[in-house]
């Protein structure tokens, strides 16, 4: 194969096959152009020659579950490639000598030819019985009949073929049975007449069997049917085939272990269920080592994998979650994109293999605005300089591509998290939405989710999408579907303790590697977004501890007050790093002692939980007020001709009043001017619009200002007046 095609197989539904040519301008079949992705997504590559098959652990367990056990249960990655090496190679079809991946239940087949077994058949619904060679055809046609035992000697047990069988024709390789039978019936033929005979060793490969039988709380009649008829072939096979040969074997094939009813994996003890893991890092690399000529170039002095240890281990590592399958289609989109595997341009390839044709908003930020950070975040977030310090900073790393260089050069964990702790109304989710329009120009960028919808664990299913076979399965979850639409954004996590810990557990994924896998099985990627969790951990008192006479028992002196007004003014005391040392030791005791999971506080690190003052200074609290009512008055003139004018001594009352600042931030004092100005502007607007319409509505609290603060609040002594601009 040379740099500038590559010849391709495509594998039919029907298990034919067709030959593509693949050069610089894209696909070619006899029916039309196709994509690139579609080509890839069915595709079997030649391997250069000397290639060496790719090993796994499964492969071994996948052995020892064929020794001792008569049913295996197969689940994961089972609708990838596989690369097969020089003995199974050479029991494909003449036609196909050159083609060296296969898919996995092919690979299965060739795998348990190899290991001896007279007849190999696979078998799915409505597809039907396929043996994988006419020469089996008329054993298993005569065995299902009740006929006679083939005429071949049994292999002794774990003793490959001899020799390969000579070359197949097209034709006479993976050949239908003209008899069509549905689960049932068919697993009850094997009971009867084929599983229980020690003459002939036949393995069954039921492929995509979760799609015709369901998991134990939702099977009907027919699905326990099938089940118990399944349990009763496999309790059927003798535990030693003649002349000590391993027997028969049935191969079940599941996307995923939770698809595998409870009756035939753990509560059966003849089965045995294998997970088949995605590649490696090791086999990536070797794929890479193998298949550097499918990839362009990409302008560049082609690179010698097969000699660049380093190299190929770099591309293994970055290439992190990825299936076989996958790595195939790097390559055809690496000649339409030109993009090759240069440590500057893989990178490239891969976000545009992830991500999709997309603009990147890191590349597209203005840099100037960047340097103002401080600035921009200051203008809409009052009062929080020490917090606003430690953001910026982090966001130049994410511009610059600097996120992680002491983890991995090509880290592919988010571009920044954060951990925002404080009382509520100080800023958090302000901020949030300040660094969301600062970096990718939109508040829209900003996806929140609000943890508080997520304290049981069943609610994962909402976030990350709920299993196969499950109420809205097809609908993927609520985040995965978010980040796949929108990888460059703010990912707000906003009340993180009041999620249940099991659903925390995911963000671990989400903080190591960056990605996260729904339940139909696609992975999002978080390696473009920034994450920021906020919690008011720390805000309330402790509970109180019962007395042994008395229950309650009043808090001693020195110990933190017992109620959440004397809590709040006791931390309003504390200086700026008493407050936060005050709150990092709340969330650390929240995820180690409370939670037990202090793993996920070491992938945050203590060093980004970033403390919101309370709002105690009489500036900042001014500029809040102000900053609100000038939003309100904006809104106003672009929905009604209207105005509004608060004066000195009302804007006294919202930074005095209990319910405001004391209590409950900046956010009290937006609920104040809502209940005190928007309810009386809006009633007098619909009452008498004629008399309100382009005039200005003016509201003052008859207090002198020094009796303000000292004072109970009076709502009598409001006053509104509509006056004339």
């Amino acid at each position: 194969m040379n740099g500038a095609s590559a010849r391709f197989l495509i594998t039919s539904r029907k298990w034919g096959s067709v030959a593509w040519n693949v050069d610089q301008k894209g696909v070619t079949s006899p029916i039309g152009q196709y994509s690139a992705k579609q080509a890839a997504r069915n595709c079997r590559v030649p391997v250069p020659k000397g290639a060496n098959q790719m090993t796994a652990m499964w492969k071994s367990n996948l052995a020892d579950a064929l020794l001792m056990d008569p049913l295996v249960l197969l689940h994961g990655n089972v609708k990838d490639i596989y690369t097969i090496d020089e003995p199974i190679r050479s029991r494909l079809p003449a036609e196909w000598s050159d083609q060296r991946t296969v898919t996995f239940d092919l690979w299965l087949a060739l795998e348990l030819e190899r290991q001896g077994y007279d007849i190999v058949c696979l078998y799915d619904n409505p597809g039907g019985i396929v043996v994988l060679r006419r020469p089996m055809l008329a054993t298993l046609h005569d065995l299902m009949a009740g006929g006679p035992r083939s005429a071949s000697p049994p292999q002794t047990a774990r003793t490959p073929v001899a020799s390969p069988p000579q070359a197949t024709p097209l034709e006479d390789w993976l050949v239908p049975m003209d008899v069509q039978q549905s689960p049932s019936d068919f697993t009850g033929t094997l009971l009867a007449n084929v599983l229980p005979r020690q003459d002939v060793r036949c393995a069954v490969i039921f492929r995509f069997a979760d799609r015709y039988l369901a998991y134990t709380d939702r099977q009907d009649s027919a699905d326990r049917q099938l089940s118990l008829l399944l349990q009763k072939a496999a309790m059927s096979i003798p535990l030693l085939g003649q002349n000590g040969a391993t027997p028969s074997r049935m191969l079940l094939v599941f996307d995923i272990e939770s698809q595998i009813p409870q009756e035939l994996n753990s509560l059966f003890p003849s089965a045995r269920s294998v997970h088949i893991g995605p590649p490696g890092a090791e086999e990536r690399s070797e794929f890479f080592r193998h298949f550097a000529a499918s990839f362009d170039a990409g302008g560049e002095p082609r690179l010698d994998l097969a000699t660049d240890a380093s190299q190929c281990a770099l591309l293994g590592q970055l290439s992190e979650g990825l299936r076989m399958q996958d790595l195939f289609s790097l390559a055809v989109l690496s000649r339409r994109e030109h993009l090759g595997l240069s440590a500057k341009q893989f990178p490239q390839l891969l976000t545009r293999f992830k991500f999709g044709t997309r603009e990147n908003a890191w590349a597209k930020m203005d840099p100037e605005r960047l340097r103002n950070a401080k600035q921009v975040l200051a203008r809409r977030v009052k009062g929080q300089d020490e917090v606003i310090d430690e953001v910026v900073p982090v966001l130049i790393r994410a511009k610059l591509g600097l996120s992680d260089l002491a983890g991995s050069v090509h880290s592919s964990k988010p571009r920044g998290a954060f951990f925002f702790v404080g009382p509520t109304g100080v800023g958090k989710t302000e901020l949030s939405k300040a660094v969301a329009e600062l970096v990718f120009g939109d508040e829209a960028a900003l996806l929140r989710f609000d943890m508080s919808e997520y304290s049981e664990e069943h609610q994962q299913a909402r976030l990350i999408g709920a299993p196969p076979g499950y109420v809205g399965f097809d609908q993927g979850g609520q985040l995965t579907n978010a980040i796949q639409q929108k990888p460059f954004s703010v990912v707000l996590f906003d009340e993180i303790e009041k999620a249940h810990g099991r659903i925390l557990d995911k963000f671990l994924q989400i903080l190591d590697d960056g990605r996260l896998t729904d339940g139909m099985g696609k992975t999002v990627y978080f390696s473009e977004s920034i994450i920021i969790f906020t919690s008011n951990i720390g805000t309330a008192p402790p509970a109180q501890r019962p007395s042994a006479h008395s229950g309650a028992q009043a808090t001693p002196p020195g110990l933190p007050p017992a109620n959440t007004d004397e809590a709040y003014a006791s931390l309003a005391e504390l200086p700026y790093e008493g407050l936060t040392a005050h709150f990092r030791a709340a969330v650390r005791n929240f995820f180690v002692n409370t939670l037990g999971r202090p793993e996920i506080l070491n992938r945050i690190g203590e060093d980004n939980i970033l403390v919101f003052r309370f709002l105690t200074a009489g500036d900042a609290k001014s500029q809040i007020i102000d900053q609100q009512i000038e939003n309100m008055r904006r809104s106003l003139r672009e929905r009604h001709p209207v105005d509004m004018h608060c004066t000195a001594s009302f804007k006294q009352l919202l930074m005095a009043h209990p319910s405001g600042f004391d209590r409950n931030g900046a956010r009290g004092v937006r609920n104040l001017l809502n209940r005190f100005v928007l309810n009386r502007l809006a009633s007098d607007l619909f009452m008498e619009p004629d008399r309100c319409r382009g005039r200005v509505m003016r509201v003052d609290y008859e207090a002198a200002d020094g009796d303000i603060g000292g004072v109970t609040f009076d709502r009598s002594l409001l006053r509104y007046e509509w006056i004339d601009p």
